[in-house]
């Protein structure tokens, strides 16, 4: 909480002397959370969110769900490319025959974006939002082509509103095994959660701080900011926390993988994974009574828009030689060329 003087000095660099809020930020020291929120207040007489209803905006009119519409939509998409004032005020006049003032789009919008700020960093929600993920691996039996026993790692992404889960398998669970696979998924949705919740794995946490703070492995951090999702972690030792991909990961080993199967080839079985994941989606949601792949229909327009750029999942490691011409990475030993050896041994 500021005092009122920090206050009207915000209010002043942003209405008549027309700062941004990032530049009143460096000039109070203030963070722009608190900035944003000084600098957009209306109302003075108590802490609360801003009056939204439409009578308040009569200029707006039958505009303010079409605006409404946009905003949320750019909640999926890159920043650079969501709506400005200027570029909503040009379409409503374009698209719409808008002849109102650009002050009353200002007015309506700058409001809106702070009550939908407000919405997500104020207030725990009370049911599993649309958009959020959590994510697991989960170990199963497999035979080889040849019929010997096998361990290999089943990564599932599931979505607590709707109960839809996406499910694909690796030979192991190390950091690329867990990007390919999540990246694989988004692919397939067709968007990227909001925010996932995982355990601490050490492929994505590098340190677990105090409370909630993490200090992220680089190639996750990287990955990432890549898609933009943001990401939550578990208590440690309180896998239940994120319950749904817990009990996805055994409905899926039950269901999936019984009897045990025979994997020759991991990119193809991967493909008879999504017919599954796709079949098992027709049953009802457990609570409401409705297909899944109804609720998940509706929940995928709330993903991030996929990036444009392709992520590249690789790792560099350095590698000793051994004298019979081998160099061995995640215990898996690999021959080298020839030239190699002897540059090795020269």
């Amino acid at each position: 909480m500021i005092n009122m003087a920090q206050a009207h000095y915000i209010k002043n660099l942003y209405e008549n002397e027309e700062k941004s809020l990032r530049e009143i930020s460096r000039i109070t020291e203030l963070s722009f959370q608190t900035v944003q929120k000084y600098a957009y207040q209306s109302n003075w007489n108590a802490e609360h969110l801003p009056n939204m209803d439409p009578e308040r905006y009569p200029v707006l009119g039958k505009h303010i769900a079409t605006i409404d519409d946009w905003l949320e939509e750019d909640k999926r998409q890159p920043r650079k490319q969501r709506h400005t004032i200027t570029r909503i005020y040009h379409r409503l006049q374009k698209e719409f025959g808008f002849e109102g003032c650009y002050s009353s789009v200002k007015r309506y919008v700058r409001k809106k974006k702070y009550l939908m700020h407000e919405s997500v960093t104020g207030y725990l929600p009370l049911s599993q939002p649309m958009g959020y993920a959590q994510v697991d691996f989960g170990e199963f039996k497999y035979y080889d082509g040849l019929g010997r026993d096998n361990i290999a790692y089943a990564l599932t992404i599931s979505a607590p509103f709707s109960n839809m889960a996406f499910t694909q398998v690796f030979k192991s669970q190390n950091q690329e095994c867990l990007l390919e696979g999540m990246k694989h998924i988004f692919h397939y949705m067709g968007g990227v959660p909001i925010r996932i919740k995982a355990d601490n794995m050490t492929t994505a946490v590098a340190h677990v701080l105090k409370g909630t703070e993490r200090t992220l492995s680089d190639g996750f951090a990287r990955f990432k900011l890549h898609y933009r999702f943001g990401a939550d972690f578990c208590n440690p030792a309180s896998g239940n926390e994120k319950g749904n991909v817990e009990n996805k990961v055994g409905y899926s080993r039950r269901n999936f993988f019984v009897p045990v199967p025979t994997i020759e080839n991991f990119e193809e079985y991967n493909k008879k994974l999504w017919g599954l994941c796709e079949e098992d989606a027709e049953r009802d949601h457990y609570k409401i009574g409705v297909p899944i792949k109804d609720l998940w229909e509706q929940e995928r327009k709330c993903l991030l828009a996929l990036p444009e750029n392709e992520y590249l999942v690789f790792r560099y490691e350095s590698a000793r030689i051994s004298n019979y011409g081998y160099v061995t990475v995640d215990t898996n030993k690999y021959g080298v060329f020839l030239s190699l050896r002897v540059k090795r041994h020269s």
